[in-house]
């Protein structure tokens, strides 16, 4: 027979068989299971876990990843986005580059362009005015206006100059005109054509400004000098031929102007380009989406203003013209 010389202690489970504490079939077929369950339940929760955690490491990466990424991306889209942003900088380095440019140009410009003007607005004004106008009158509007004009004009022209920028932009301009308009391909005509849209918008205001303005002033003393001494009689004598003369003339004018000023237009052009790239490449790194956002509002109404701005001044310098 088997004795105890104490009560031994049970955990849930076991039994005591001839003395031998044995485990219940049934709690071994429990960690069995318990096994399996740990198992489904391991992988969800590291499911879970591996995924919050990559989330949290995701963010940490692609934020170390994305700034290394950005700047190798920045310097690939940069110039496809250069083209675009181009187009808004370039409005505004535009603005500072052309207002020292036009000051240099314009006086240029405006230098060759007032002397083929002047002479020949003279010439057929003098004709058309000496048939109706007395040799009295003549004389006295002759002396006026050239007292003005010599007086607005020799402020800025000089004869030396005058005579010898003249002769070398011409020779210039047939030379360079004939050798450039033979290289200029497809894809420079529609870079240059959109930014000549641009610049002429902007270089045709600073100029038309300048130009308005003076001549304003100066059709305002002729026309006040000519219209009183021109009588009612004198002017109901112009004839239709006369208009069609004068139109047919205008007409030539501002196409030869305009001639003049594209193929100086686009010199510069070309020269702002390479700028333009130069800058862009520099700037377009600090530049964000917001101030871009801001440039296109601020610009396409400023361009609405100009464009009606222009469109007055100009039909009121045509209008004072005719």
């Amino acid at each position: 027979m088997l004795t105890f010389t104490a009560r031994p202690q049970f955990f849930p489970g076991h039994h005591l068989i001839n003395g031998f504490v044995i485990t219940n079939p049934l709690t071994l077929i429990s960690e069995s299971q318990n096994l399996r369950i740990s198992g489904s339940q391991n992988l969800r929760i590291s499911e879970s876990q591996n995924l919050r955690i990559s989330e949290s490491q995701n963010r940490r990466i692609s934020e170390s990843q994305n700034r290394k990424i950005s700047e190798s991306q920045n310097l690939r889209i940069a110039e496809s986005q250069n083209l675009r942003i181009a187009e808004s900088q370039n409005l505004r380095i535009a603005e500072s580059q052309n207002l020292r440019i036009s000051e240099s140009q314009n006086l240029r410009i405006s230098e060759s362009q007032n002397l083929r003007i002047a002479e020949s607005q003279n010439r057929r004004i003098s004709e058309s005015q000496n048939l109706r106008i007395s040799g009295s009158q003549n004389r006295r509007i002759s002396e006026s206006q050239n007292l003005r004009i010599a007086e607005s004009q020799n402020l800025r022209i000089s004869e030396s100059q005058n005579r010898r920028i003249s002769e070398s932009q011409n020779l210039k301009n047939l030379r360079i005109s004939e050798s450039q308009n033979l290289r200029i391909s497809e894809s420079q005509n529609l870079r240059i054509s959109r930014i000549s849209e641009s610049q002429n918008l902007r270089i045709s205001e600073s100029q038309n400004l300048r130009i308005s303005e003076s001549q304003e002033s100066q059709n305002l003393r002729i026309s006040e000098s000519q219209n009183l001494r021109i009588s009612e009689s004198q002017n109901l004598r112009i004839s239709e031929s006369q208009n069609l003369r004068i139109s047919e003339s205008q007409n030539l004018k501002n196409l030869r102007i305009s001639e003049s000023q594209n193929l100086r237009i686009s010199r510069i052009s070309e020269s702002q380009e390479s700028q333009n790239l130069r800058i862009s490449e520099s700037q377009n790194l600090r530049i964000s989406e917001s101030q871009n956002l801001r440039i296109s509002e601020s610009q396409n109404l400023k361009n609405l203003r100009i464009s009606e701005s222009q469109n007055l001044r100009i039909s009121e310098s045509q209008n004072l013209r005719i």
